[in-house]
């Protein structure tokens, strides 16, 4: 049987691909510490707090357990991982406080490795790929965004890392980078302002702002890759706007 396991999956993204890969005939697992229900017999959801993941091992152990319970009765015939949970705390650089770090790089950094440590043994087992969703922030970002860019530039070098070590295996190991999608979490950050959203489709060369249906199709096609040689990239989804210098015109 074909699975795959989706932290995030109660957020826009990962309900987009949810339902993608339920529609490919993929058991999905979707991870979230927001309850979420799929009308599909091939979803199955497990609460989980990420920050918690990280550094309570009793309740991580729990938690594995609970996951591999709904795979472990089968033949796994592909296993896919979607690091696709973040937080994103904004503050000014003079205010940021250790725990910010510490849920930011807990959720956005340690969890996708631990995830993945814990798949190990299914991972290399079957035909298997892991997907990071990282962000534009890695490389280009701006005020108040320290936590989260940070925590995104060390994803996109954790995914090179895995890569690596993970080639031996026949785990491949690839990396997103969105600019700005329309989910809810973006429009409700416009609420109060909804030209500056306009504004910022406009910054894109293809004056429009990312659509999560298109990214989870986009990444669908990413895993049905199987060549081997296929890993350690980092792949920009950003309608063009990390190529375009916003120079007075």
């Amino acid at each position: 049987m074909k699975y795959v396991i989706i932290s995030g999956a109660s957020g826009h993204i990962g309900k987009e691909l949810s339902k993608i890969y339920i529609r490919n005939g993929y058991n999905v697992i979707g991870l979230d510490k927001v309850d979420t229900t799929y009308d599909s017999k091939k979803f199955t959801f497990q609460k989980i707090d990420l920050a918690t993941f990280c550094y309570d091992l009793a309740y991580r152990e729990a938690k594995i357990k609970e996951i591999k319970k709904d795979i472990f009765n089968n033949k796994i015939e592909e296993l896919i991982i979607i690091n696709n949970a973040a937080v994103q705390i904004l503050s000014e650089f003079n205010e940021i406080t250790y725990q910010d770090w510490h849920k930011t790089l807990n959720v956005n950094l340690v969890a996708p490795s631990l995830i993945v440590q814990e798949f190990f043994h299914e991972l290399k087992k079957s035909n298997s790929h892991v997907i990071n969703i990282s962000s534009i922030h890695a490389k280009l970002t701006k005020k108040f965004f320290t936590c989260y860019a940070a925590s995104k530039s060390a994803l996109e070098s954790l995914t090179r890392s895995m890569s690596i070590e993970l080639a031996p295996y026949k785990i491949n190991v690839n990396c997103i980078a969105p600019a700005a999608i329309e989910t809810e979490m973006l429009i409700d950050g416009f609420k109060d302002n909804k030209d500056k959203l306009e504004i910022l489709k406009k910054y894109h060369p293809t004056n429009s702002i990312g659509q999560p249906s298109d990214l989870a199709l986009f990444i669908k096609n990413i895993t049905d890759n199987k060549s081997d040689f296929f890993t350690g990239a980092i792949i920009e989804f950003d309608g063009g706007i990390s190529s375009k210098l916003h120079d007075p015109e």
